[in-house]
């Protein structure tokens, strides 16, 4: 497991009788971007929040930098997610604080060793990587949806994570905002050396990050390649969502 940073085995999950994953095993190695693709229910997040700690699979195991993270205390579950950053579908912001006051919210409650100073340092470089200097001290409410994903990722990546999981980070931006964030998404990834899964079901996203790609389907993986090998399939199902991803954007 050398390279590899997530290694998720015979991982299941349901809901009553719902079955959301089925038997589902992901290696991610170091530096790559993997995105999982699957229809609305299929358990695409249900799978991120199982990586990340929020939510208890059924059965399987999940190792993090060869770190059972299933059997971890919550002082060391804290002590992984340190180095894991979640942008959620919604970039969930804190509407009540300041850009500046969001971006600082995980570095006080995970680095309390640093200074107010070496904090305001940190925010601004992370809001000139995502170029929204001058948005610092702007409320979330007078942003645009564009400018949210932005500064959501920068709140994501401040804590310097070596693992980064996105939540449909393109979902409700137009055609030309989501190629900008996308592009934002891969050039992070190169510069700050990061590792990430990414769920979406949006094309021009998937074709502008991924290294790889998964199709959850009927709670399993059903197909796994580079996304010209999933997008030029000729299975009928493959063909059929792909065609309506690329009429909706």
């Amino acid at each position: 497991m050398a390279d590899t940073l997530v290694k998720v085995e015979n991982l299941s999950k349901n809901f009553d009788k719902l079955v959301v994953l089925h038997d589902v095993s992901v290696e991610v190695t170091r530096g790559e971007n993997l995105v999982v693709f699957g229809k609305s229910g299929s358990g695409k997040s249900v799978l991120l929040k199982c990586i990340i700690g929020l939510m208890k699979p059924d059965s399987g195991t999940i190792y993090i930098n060869s770190k059972n993270v299933l059997s971890l205390s919550l002082k060391e579950l804290n002590e992984v997610r340190k180095n894991i950053g979640f942008l959620f579908q919604g970039a969930a912001l804190y509407d009540s604080m300041t850009v500046r006051e969001n971006l600082e919210f995980p570095l006080k409650r995970h680095f309390t060793e640093m200074t107010p100073s070496q904090i305001e340092e940190k925010v601004k470089y992370t809001l000139d990587l995502v170029s929204l200097e001058e948005a610092i001290d702007k409320m979330p409410s007078e942003l645009s949806g564009g400018m949210k994903k932005r500064i959501g990722l920068a709140r994501s990546i401040i804590t310097d994570p070596a693992l980064m999981l996105y939540d449909e980070p393109t979902t409700g931006l137009d055609p030309i905002t989501t190629k900008e964030i996308s592009e934002l998404i891969l050039n992070l990834q190169k510069k700050l050396n990061m590792t990430s899964i990414v769920v979406t079901h949006d094309l021009i996203c998937a074709e502008i990050i991924a290294d790889r790609a998964i199709f959850l389907r009927d709670a399993v993986v059903a197909f796994e390649g580079d996304i010209k090998e999933l997008t030029k399939s000729d299975d009928p199902f493959l063909k059929n969502f792909f065609s309506h991803e690329i009429i909706k954007v």
